[in-house]
């Protein structure tokens, strides 16, 4: 079930991604990763997840409109380790274009040069790589930029 971030689920989430490799390069551990999402609920982002047997599993964190002026933007869309391969980042990712699709026609995100495996879904799902910003947050990765048309 996908369903809005609560307060509660945050702590126990926030561990589970912090054991992925993406996340671990760029040094989020599980105190960050928690007050990063407490931040971004106070400031109204868009932050979805995905729930399944009483457990959070999944985080979609976005911005619905904005970007570039024209669309919404996808910050994070991110699978515990578990739950890969279940469908759950699609489900997400549907679920994010359809809040977005509300106020913007596009949607942007970024992808990590290594990110080889991102990269092939977001284009599996009707996004086109349109440029690139190397060294946006670190100095070695460039982050490729992505973008769909949403209507």
């Amino acid at each position: 079930m996908i369903r809005p971030l609560r307060e509660a689920d945050a702590a126990a989430l926030a561990s589970d991604l912090a054991r992925l490799p993406l996340l671990v390069r760029y040094r989020r551990d599980a105190t960050r990763i928690a007050r990063d999402l407490a931040e971004a609920s106070a400031r109204g982002d868009g932050l979805l997840v995905e729930e399944r047997d009483g457990g959070v599993r999944a985080l979609a964190w976005f911005h619905r409109a904005g970007t570039l002026g024209v669309g919404g933007y996808l910050r994070l869309l991110a699978v515990a380790p578990e739950a890969t391969g279940e469908g759950v980042g699609a489900a997400l990712l549907l679920a994010f274009e359809a809040e977005v699709a509300r106020e913007s026609r596009h949607a942007f995100l970024l992808v990590s040069d290594f990110n080889d495996g991102a990269q092939r879904f977001y284009e599996r799902h009707g996004y086109a790589r349109v440029g690139a910003v190397p060294g946006l947050v670190l100095p070695d990765v460039s982050e490729l930029v992505y973008w769909k048309r949403l209507r």
